[in-house]
């Protein structure tokens, strides 16, 4: 007969090994906590926070619906409402028809971005003379200068 061992205590999931299973920030990570996107940690006897398991799961889908376009609101509305078992279908409805708008704008404009990159790509230096591509030349030489930005 095999001895019978308790079962093995959860690791606790800290805050820097959360944001690396979720691929988020720190930042994120208090911005989602501080809007109620996701709940307090518990903390351990150091102070330390140890955040569930299925935090990741949360995080990462919180992360999508931000590529997506929803805004932290609605990602709060769209969470409670699955936490509860209630997603409103017709307002569910209502905000993908305005995503799937507001995505079809971002791939026109960025079909338009990629017409004036790939002439210059390809050697095609006219492209930066046309004022519609002002944006590229102007990204190029903040870059040149050290002063790239950082995306918010």
């Amino acid at each position: 007969m095999r001895p019978v061992h308790p079962p093995p205590r959860p690791v606790p999931l800290t805050s820097g090994a959360l944001c690396a299973a979720a691929q988020v920030t720190r930042g994120q990570l208090r911005v989602y906590e501080r809007e109620g996107l996701i709940p307090p940690p518990r903390r351990t006897e150091g102070g330390f926070r140890d955040y569930p398991a299925d935090t990741v799961a949360r995080l990462q889908a919180i992360r999508q619906l931000k590529e997506i376009g929803f805004t932290l609101a609605e990602i709060a509305m769209l969470l409670a409402e699955g936490d509860a078992g209630a997603v409103d279908q017709s307002r569910m409805q209502v905000l993908a028809a305005e995503q799937l708008r507001a995505i079809d704008q971002r791939m026109a404009n960025l079909k338009v971005v990629r017409r004036f990159v790939a002439a210059v790509a390809a050697g095609d230096m006219t492209a930066l003379n046309d004022p519609g591509c002002s944006f590229l030349v102007q990204f190029l030489a903040s870059s040149s200068r050290g002063g790239r930005r950082r995306p918010a």
